[in-house]
C-alpha cells in the first residue's frame, strides 16, 4: 500500500512538473535507438492532436504541446506508443525492428514530413539496407531494380516511370533539383551511392509542388546525416572492367552543429559489346565526387544548412569515320562538371509556424573534343554550359489538430551558352504552390494543391491536385489521386542547331528547322524531305492529367501488398523525329507536338517475411502506352506496311506495339535471407524485362512489326555482405550472373562481379 503511494505521488509531481514546464510546449532531447543501441536518423514523433514531428540532426524533437498518447516511428521498426508520463520520464527510446516500411518518413510527396502510412499517393522508400544489397555504385544500379521503373539507353542511363521518359521526372537531391540533361535524359551514373540514405520514389504527377519537370513523379536522394555522433569511413570496391571505386566519408556532430564530408571516385575501362567495330560501347571514364553538409543552430528558433557538391568526369575513346581519302581514326575527348551549392534557412517562432527559405544554384557543363589521329586536326568541337538558380520561401502553418497549410513563392532564373545555340539564351519564371493536408477523421486524410507557374516564354500555367486516402480497416486502406502537369519546351527543343559530325546526324529545334534545312538544300545536301518543317510550326508546351489510385494491405504482421493503377493522359507531347534525309545516308531531327498520348497501367508489390531471418517479395508491373493520333490513322486505313516478304499491307490495331522502348510486362523476385551463425545476408533478385521497340525498320514510323522489338530478359544478381561487430562492413556479388547480351540496350555490360568493403576507423557518440 506505502509503494502504490508512492509511486502515485511520483506520477502526480511528473505531471505537475510536466505542466508548470511545459503548459504551452516543450523541447525535449531524446535518443530515438534500435536495440543494438545506435540511434535511429529520421524518427518520428506523433503528440496525439497535433502534426508529426521529425527529430533533427542533432537529436532535439522541435516545440510541441502536452498530450495523452505519444506514438514513435521510424524507418524499418515497429511503432511505440507512450503515455504521456512514459514519454516525460525517458530519455532512451527503443524501437523494435519490424517488417515493410509504412512508417517510414517521406518528404518528397508533400514537402513535410509524413509516414508512408499517412500519403495518400503511391510511394516508395529504399533504404540504406536496400540500397546496399544491390551492390550498385551508381543510381542507375540501384533503381533498375524496382518494380516501378525502367532504365533506358538514351544519352546516357535514363529512367522511365509509368510509361513516361527521363524528361518527365525530376531527380533531386536532399530535396533540391538536379540539372544537366542531354537530350532531356538525366545521367543516373552521375550519382554515386556510397553516401545515400534512402531514395523516396513518388509516382504520378507532382507538378503541384514541383514544377513542370515532375509531369511523371518524383526521385528524391537524401544523402547521410550525422546525428549527436562522429564518424570516420573509409571504403574500396572493385568490380568487373578494372572499375575501382574508393571513398571516405567523415561526419563531426555535437548537440547544436553537425558536418558531413563525403569524398568519392569512381574509374573504369569501360566495355565493348561489338568487337567487329572500332572504339567501345562504353569508353573508359574517371568521375570524382566532393560533398559537404553543414547544419547547425543559429538560436533555439533559428536553423541553417549549407549545402554543396562538386562533380568531375573525364572520358576519352576514339571512333572511325569516313573521309574522301579512306578511313579515319578519331580521337574522342569528354569532360562534364556539375556544380551544386544550397542555402537553407529555417524559423520556428512557435510549435504552429515554420517558414524555410531555400536557394539553389547550380552549375553544369559539358566539353567535347574530336580530333585526326593522324595530323591531331579538329574534327568537332562542342562546348555547353548551363546556369540555374531558385529562390523560395515555404511557409508551413499547423491551424489546428486537423489542418496544415503550405504556401510557397518562388523564382528561377536559367541561362544556357554552348557552341550549337546562336547566343546567350535566358528563361525567367516565378511560381506559387498552396497545399492543404487535412484529416477530418481519424479513418480519412486529403492532400489538395495547387500551383501557378509564371514563364517568360510561355505565359501562365496552373497545376492542381487531389488525394486522398480511407483507412478502411486497420490492415486495409485505399488511396486515390488526381493531378494535372504542365511542361514548357526548353532550349534544346527550341533553339538547337547541332551537327554531330562523328555519329552522323543533325539536329534542330522547332524554331530553327524550316531554316536549317533550307540551308542544307542550299548547300546540295538534302536528298529526301521526310517531314515538311514548314509544318512543324510553334512548340507548345505539354500538358496532362492522371489518375492513380490503389490498395495497402498488410494482412498479418509478416505480410504486406500494395497495387496501384494509373493512367496518363498527355497533350501536346513534344517528340523527335527525322525530317530530312541528306546525301550522305545522314538524317536530320527535329522537335514536334503529338497531340494526344496515354499511358497505362497497373503495378504490384508483395512482401512476406516467412522467418525471422528469411524475407521474400516480389513485383510486377503492366503497361500500355500509345499514341492515339496513331490509332485514329490506322482506323482510317492511312498506315501501311511492308512484310519480310515485302507485301504491302494495311496496319491493324492488332499490329500496333505502342510507343518505341516501353516494355508492357517487367517484374522481380527477392530473397533475402541472414545465416543466424555467420551473420552473413545473403540476396537474390531476379529482374525481368518484357519485349520492347527498339526501332523502326519497315519505315512507317511506328511500332507494328515483330522484328522491330528487343526480346525479353532476366538479370539474375547475387549479393553477400556481412557487418562485423566492430562496424567493417564486407561484400560480394555479382548482376547479370548468364551474361546476358541485350544489344539493344546498350548501358548493360553482361556480367559483373564485384567486391568491396567499409572500413570503420572512427566512431564516437556524443551523449
Amino acid at each position: 500500500m506505502i509503494r502504490f503511494n508512492l509511486n502515485k505521488i511520483k506520477l502526480i509531481f511528473l505531471l505537475l512538473l510536466s505542466e508548470l514546464s511545459m503548459a504551452a510546449s516543450f523541447e525535449a532531447d531524446k535518443r530515438i535507438l534500435d536495440s543494438n543501441g545506435n540511434i535511429i536518423p529520421h524518427a518520428l514523433v506523433k503528440l496525439e492532436g497535433q502534426k508529426a514531428m521529425l527529430v533533427d540532426e542533432l537529436g532535439k524533437i522541435p516545440q510541441g504541446r502536452m498530450a495523452e498518447k505519444v506514438t514513435v516511428f521510424a524507418m524499418g521498426f515497429e511503432s511505440l506508443q507512450l503515455s504521456w508520463e512514459e514519454w516525460v520520464s525517458r530519455e532512451e527510446i527503443i524501437l523494435k525492428e519490424k517488417s515493410g516500411n509504412l512508417q517510414e518518413v517521406v518528404v518528397s510527396a508533400t514537402r513535410t514530413e509524413r509516414s508512408v502510412e499517412q500519403l495518400p499517393i503511391p510511394v516508395t522508400v529504399l533504404t540504406t539496407e536496400q540500397i546496399q544489397e544491390t551492390g550498385g555504385i551508381r543510381l542507375s544500379e540501384i533503381l533498375r531494380e524496382q518494380t516501378v521503373l525502367q532504365i533506358t539507353s538514351n544519352h546516357g542511363s535514363g529512367l522511365q516511370m509509368q510509361g513516361l521518359d527521363s524528361d518527365y521526372i525530376l531527380i533531386l537531391l536532399d530535396g533540391e533539383p538536379l540539372i544537366g540533361r542531354t537530350a532531356g535524359t538525366f545521367d543516373l551514373d552521375r550519382i554515386s551511392v556510397s553516401n545515400i540514405d534512402r531514395i523516396e520514389i513518388l509516382r504520378g504527377p507532382s507538378s503541384a509542388i514541383y514544377g513542370s519537370e515532375a509531369m511523371g513523379g518524383v526521385i528524391n536522394i537524401i544523402t547521410k546525416s550525422y546525428q549527436n555522433q562522429s564518424d570516420l569511413n573509409l571504403g574500396l570496391r572493385h568490380r568487373s572492367f578494372n572499375s575501382w571505386n574508393p571513398y571516405l566519408e567523415m561526419g563531426l556532430g555535437n548537440r547544436k552543429w553537425n558536418t558531413q564530408l563525403f569524398l568519392d571516385h569512381f574509374q573504369t575501362d569501360g566495355f565493348d559489346l561489338r568487337s567487329e567495330v572500332v572504339g567501345q560501347t562504353q569508353n573508359p571514364y574517371r568521375a570524382s565526387t566532393a560533398q559537404l553538409k553543414v547544419s547547425g543552430e543559429l538560436s533555439e528558433k533559428f536553423k541553417i544548412s549549407l549545402f554543396g557538391r562538386a562533380y568531375q568526369e573525364v572520358s576519352d575513346g576514339i571512333l572511325e569515320t569516313g573521309s574522301a581519302i579512306g578511313a579515319q581514326l578519331l580521337d574522342l575527348g569528354n569532360q562534364r562538371r556539375d556544380i551544386n551549392f544550397n542555402p537553407t534557412l529555417r524559423f520556428k517562432p512557435n510549435a504552429d509556424w515554420t517558414i524555410t527559405l531555400r536557394g539553389m544554384s547550380s552549375w553544369f557543363g559539358t566539353l567535347s573534343e574530336t580530333n585526326f589521329r593522324s595530323s591531331g586536326e579538329a574534327f568537332d568541337f562542342q562546348e555547353f554550359s548551363q546556369f540555374f538558380h531558385r529562390t523560395e520561401l515555404q511557409t508551413d502553418y499547423m491551424a489546428n489538430a486537423k489542418n496544415l497549410f503550405t504556401l510557397g513563392l518562388g523564382q528561377v532564373k536559367e541561362t544556357v551558352d554552348a557552341t550549337r545555340y546562336d547566343a546567350l539564351n535566358r528563361f525567367d519564371a516565378g511560381y506559387f504552390f498552396l497545399q492543404h493536408l487535412w484529416d477530418p477523421v481519424s479513418k480519412v486524410n486529403i492532400v489538395t494543391g495547387l500551383r501557378a507557374d509564371f514563364h517568360s516564354q510561355f505565359g501562365n500555367r496552373l497545376s492542381p491536385k487531389i488525394s486522398g486516402q480511407y483507412q478502411i480497416s486497420e490492415k486495409l486502406s485505399w488511396q486515390a489521386s488526381l493531378g494535372a502537369g504542365f511542361k514548357a519546351p526548353d532550349f534544346r527543343q527550341l533553339l538547337l542547331n547541332f551537327n554531330n559530325a562523328a555519329a552522323g546526324y543533325y539536329v534542330f529545334g522547332a524554331n530553327l528547322a524550316a531554316d536549317g534545312i533550307a540551308r542544307l538544300q542550299e548547300q546540295g545536301l538534302v536528298a529526301q524531305i521526310l517531314i515538311n518543317p514548314e509544318t512543324i510550326g510553334q512548340l507548345n508546351a505539354e500538358t496532362s492529367r492522371a489518375i492513380n489510385t490503389g490498395f495497402r494491405w498488410k494482412p498479418s504482421s509478416n505480410t504486406q501488398i500494395h497495387i496501384n493503377a494509373y493512367r496518363n493522359a498527355i497533350d501536346n507531347l513534344i517528340e523527335t523525329a527525322p525530317i530530312a534525309q541528306l546525301v550522305t545516308g545522314q538524317i536530320a531531327f527535329s522537335y514536334f507536338n503529338i497531340r494526344s498520348v496515354i499511358t497505362q497501367g497497373v503495378e504490384m508489390d508483395v512482401q512476406v517475411r516467412l522467418l525471422e531471418n528469411l524475407t521474400m517479395s516480389g513485383g510486377y508491373a503492366f503497361l500500355d502506352a500509345r499514341d492515339l493520333d496513331v490509332l485514329d490513322r490506322i482506323d482510317n486505313g492511312e498506315i501501311f506496311k511492308r512484310n519480310a516478304q515485302n507485301q504491302t499491307r494495311r496496319v491493324t490495331r492488332a499490329d500496333y506495339g505502342g510507343l518505341f522502348n516501353r516494355s508492357r510486362h517487367s517484374g522481380n523476385f527477392k530473397v533475402n535471407y541472414r545465416e543466424n551463425y555467420s551473420g552473413i545476408d545473403l540476396a537474390f533478385r531476379a529482374i525481368y524485362r518484357g519485349r520492347f521497340g527498339f526501332g523502326d525498320i519497315n519505315g512507317n514510323l511506328i511500332l507494328d512489326d515483330d522484328r522491330e522489338y528487343a526480346p525479353a530478359w532476366v538479370s539474375y544478381n547475387l549479393t553477400a555482405s556481412k557487418t562485423f561487430e566492430n562496424g567493417l562492413f564486407l561484400e560480394l556479388g555479382g548482376t547479370n550472373l548468364l551474361n546476358t547480351a541485350t544489344p539493344a540496350q546498350p548501358n548493360n555490360p553482361g556480367r559483373v562481379l564485384f567486391i568491396g568493403m567499409k572500413i570503420p576507423i572512427l566512431k564516437l557518440i556524443n551523449r
